[in-house]
């Protein structure tokens, strides 16, 4: 009986171990992942970010499109993440600094600031 309790707690450590090794999805990274980002991975967390906001302009999977459609709405100003990377990254860091977000996924977040900055103006 001990025997058959130890290699269920083997199992269960082991599920555990292969869970928390398995990479979480982009959908599920909150505040928690945010605060634990070296400044680095903040900075290409954000321009990945921004890079598939623009590319999801268009659905035309040819990248002559994309670029042709991302870089008119650049300079019309109609991007829907107007601002450089580091400007997310900054805002980020702030809004994960109150405790109640810290469970806010990092896209709901980047969508929040993002609202917040185009309605005060603060978007050339």
């Amino acid at each position: 009986m001990a025997v058959a309790g130890a290699a269920l707690l083997g199992a269960s450590l082991a599920v555990d171990a292969r869970a928390a090794q398995e990479p979480r999805r982009w959908m599920t990274l909150d505040g928690r992942d945010w605060t634990q980002f070296a400044p680095q991975q903040k900075q290409a967390y954000v321009a990945g970010f921004l890079a598939g906001a623009a590319a999801a302009a268009t659905s035309n999977p040819d990248t002559a499109v994309i670029r042709a459609t991302v870089d008119s709405l650049y300079q019309a100003g109609g991007l829907r993440f107007p601002l450089g990377h580091m400007v997310y990254a900054t805002q980020l860091d702030e809004f994960y600094w109150w405790d109640n977000h810290v469970p806010i996924p990092l896209y709901l977040a980047l969508s929040s600031i993002n609202q917040r900055m185009n309605q005060h103006g603060n978007v050339p």
